[in-house]
């Protein structure tokens, strides 16, 4: 028996939710009035005398993310007549067009062609959410390469060489680029990982003719959990994604290149300008991505990342060391838009314990990543509570923080972003 998925919604078991929960608030039960209310559209009409079996439906409905109870039968119905479809074998949805799946890493792989789906599969995973993005073409292989040696490849345990990994991104390009492909459809999330792929992506495509290039892009699906990313959905819904596509045009393009551009400059103020501007509505998830980025800029006071605060303020509330594992999950809890993988976090955060003054602990890195118990130094929580202040050098894209010039900011308002000459 497969586990349930929290993205495959039975209608008959929401209807016995729905049922149960109006027969609770019959009993005067506050906290099941309350939810309903919580999610309801008008929850001031909502009483324990007036309250109807279709109120507690359409709060049910808003909560699980459709507007209407209506709304939840037609998608339940959508996605069953998908799964039907996939058990059917039917013709493959991407036939007829020699077709490239890109995606920014392995997950939707195998449930790509589950869900009945034929055309090659194209992992883009450089990481451009983390380190250095320079400007100069000609040596942006090789600097990113460098960066994953020097900070991925060591919290992994693995060994590669700079050439290696360079190369294999060439490849990737070169795939990307190949006459074959009739279409190409980049398969993308809200977050930072997925939007900064696409639009690097859509940079090394701008100039390219006679191709049909789509995008299915998702910033939430209906469900019992919060939505994160394709790999969580079951092959129906992957499937279902399909007519949602939306084709890439020449206003679009010239918005990713602009963005694109902004995110290899040596200061913020192109980015902050592309925000100013509100000119990127041809992508609805751009903005607070670039909002994002500019967050692991060094906070003024603190010099923490967002990320490191977010996990250092998760390590604060343990009583006892965790394991870099269940760090992880509390941290993804509070991060607003989650584009990190655990790899990717501990990379990030693995430099708090190796400053000269280090703001966690680790037991011992020569056990797995994953294993490792981390806990908060004296330190750590003096520089979370504003009193001691982390002094780190990093790359946030083009934008370096070193020993000859800092940008700081509060994270809240733009017009704190600051340059602080070392």
């Amino acid at each position: 028996m497969q586990p349930h998925n929290s993205f495959s919604i039975n209608l008959n078991q929401q209807k016995i939710i729905a049922k149960k929960r109006l027969k609770a608030i019959r009993l005067f039960d506050f906290n099941t009035l309350d939810l309903v209310k919580q999610f309801h559209s008008q929850p001031d009409t909502l009483s324990f005398e007036s309250i109807q079996l279709a109120d507690v439906q359409h709060a049910l409905a808003r909560e699980l993310g459709l507007p209407s109870w209506n709304k939840l039968k037609a998608h339940v119905e959508r996605l069953e007549s998908h799964k039907n479809a996939i058990a059917k074998r039917e013709k493959a949805l991407d036939s007829g067009l020699s077709t490239l799946h890109v995606r920014c890493g392995h997950d939707i792989q195998e449930k790509l062609k589950e869900s009945g789906f034929e055309g090659q599969f194209l992992p883009m995973i450089d990481p451009l959410c983390m380190g250095p993005i320079p400007k100069a073409e000609q040596s942006f292989l090789a600097i990113r390469a460098q960066f994953v040696v020097d900070t991925m490849l060591p919290v992994m345990g693995h060994k590669e060489s700079v050439q290696n990994i360079a190369q294999q991104e060439q490849r990737n390009v070169e795939t990307l680029l190949d006459d074959k492909f009739e279409r190409i459809v980049f398969w993308v999330e809200h977050d930072s990982y997925d939007q900064l792929m696409l639009i690097r992506c859509l940079t090394y495509l701008e100039n390219v003719k006679d191709k049909v290039i789509e995008i299915i892009e998702l910033n939430q699906f209906p469900g019992t959990e919060r939505f994160i990313g394709f790999g969580q959905l079951p092959a129906e819904a992957i499937r279902s994604c399909w007519h949602d596509r939306k084709p890439i045009n020449a206003r679009l393009m010239s918005q990713a290149s602009r963005c694109w551009q902004a995110l290899t400059e040596e200061t913020p103020d192109s980015i902050v300008s592309l925000l100013d501007q509100h000119e990127l509505d041809c992508l609805p998830n751009i903005s607070a991505v670039l909002m994002r980025h500019l967050r692991e800029l060094p906070h003024s006071i603190s010099g923490l990342s967002f990320t490191q605060r977010l996990a250092l303020d998760a390590l604060k509330e343990q009583s006892n060391a965790i394991s870099v594992s269940k760090w992880f999950q509390l941290y993804q809890q509070s991060e607003p838009l989650p584009y990190l993988g655990d790899v990717m976090f501990y990379a990030l955060v693995l430099p708090l314990a190796t400053n000269e003054n280090p703001l966690i602990t680790v037991d011992s890195l020569e056990k797995n990543w994953w294993e490792q118990q981390v806990c908060i130094t004296e330190h750590g929580i003096q520089c979370l509570n504003g009193n001691v202040k982390f002094d780190q050098q990093y790359w946030v894209g083009g934008i370096p923080n070193n020993n000859k010039s800092r940008w700081e900011w509060d994270h809240l308002q733009l017009s704190s972003l600051s340059n602080v000459q070392c």
